[in-house]
């Protein structure tokens, strides 16, 4: 281990010891998703899937989340199960697009996720977004993420690699989800069964649902293929993006990555706007978290954003949602 991750796993040593003294109990089940690395693994798809499906199943579920990037750093409530309260700006692109994608759901923002969950009205079921790391709050079910294309970078701890703890934690997750689901798939998971044989192990995948306008008109993925398509996003996993957008069998002319949670200036619209025009596209295609943030600018009609939804056997969720199936212990 390097000096500089060194330091860092002193500091996260120091920081979970700290908060998981403190840790706090809702009166409610708790299930939380997250991962190991910093960057996308399909968080924001897989809990809105999750939410949805407890809706299914007769829970009132409320997800708590941090609100990454939201300019509002209190405790929020984003939605009350009808649409955003407020904008992306203030509560995040990720919680903003799960107020939009998420009727009958309680969207609340806090860094705290036990102060968020004092907000919620009537959950009787809490689904912590990205919540793998947060030690001061218990949860019944962990979900962990892992993505099989790029499980772990290249194994080190941030800020050498992308790690935010050791791959060895996996022996805390209930459920292991291998998202991007690929030929190494098989080989990861058996590897780190050999970490946490307890765990239950599953395949998922990501399917393109519909496109979406900017003023909310949904369209057929069926007018995609053989277009030729400019790309850009500001996403964690930008790769996976392309790979979701090259299934359609468009024509990429071009793609601009722009950082995670990037904020999109008038320049930034105008440049893709001419890179468009110059490459004859006959689309230009986004992530839903993009688009959210893009209200305040006049797109053009081709500028589109693809719908992604997390798809994963239904025995998944009879898993998750089987709360007498074990003890309810501290983690």
């Amino acid at each position: 281990m390097k000096a500089i991750e060194a330091a860092y796993y002193i500091g996260y040593r120091i920081s979970r010891a700290y908060k998981t003294y403190k840790k706090k109990r809702l009166d409610h089940p708790v299930i939380s998703v997250g991962n190991l690395t910093l960057g996308g693994t399909g968080k924001t798809p897989a809990v809105i899937a999750i939410a949805e499906e407890a809706l299914k199943r007769g829970f009132k579920p409320c997800v708590l989340t941090r609100g990454y990037k939201g300019k509002v750093k209190k405790p929020m409530i984003v939605s009350k199960g009808n649409g955003p309260l407020c904008s992306p700006f203030d509560a995040g692109d990720e919680a903003f697009l799960m107020a939009e994608r998420l009727k009958g759901v309680e969207i609340i923002k806090s860094a705290n996720r036990y102060e968020g969950s004092l907000l919620s009205e009537n959950a009787d079921l809490f689904i912590i977004d990205d919540g793998y790391q947060h030690w001061s709050l218990h949860r019944d079910k962990d979900i962990l993420l892992v993505d099989s294309i790029d499980p772990f970078g290249n194994g080190r701890l941030f800020p050498a690699g992308t790690l935010r703890e050791p791959s060895s934690e996996v022996k805390r997750a209930d459920a292991v989800v291998m998202t991007r689901t690929s030929d190494q798939s098989d080989d990861i998971t058996d590897s780190l069964r050999n970490i946490n044989p307890k765990a239950s192990y599953y395949n998922s995948t990501v399917e393109a649902s519909w496109l979406v306008r900017h003023d909310g008109q949904l369209l057929s993925t069926g007018e995609l293929p053989k277009k030729r398509a400019y790309a850009f996003c500001g996403i964690g996993n930008p790769g996976s993006f392309i790979q979701s957008v090259l299934r359609f069998g468009v024509f990429l002319v071009g793609f601009k990555a722009f950082r995670d949670h990037h904020l999109y200036t008038d320049q930034n619209i105008n440049e893709i706007r001419q890179e468009a025009v110059k490459t004859r596209a006959d689309w230009v295609l986004m992530t839903e978290k993009d688009l959210v943030k893009l209200n305040k600018f006049k797109l053009p009609n081709n500028f589109i954003a693809i719908r992604i939804d997390f798809k994963i056997d239904n025995g998944f969720y009879d898993n998750i949602f089987n709360f007498n199936s074990k003890a309810l212990t501290n983690k």
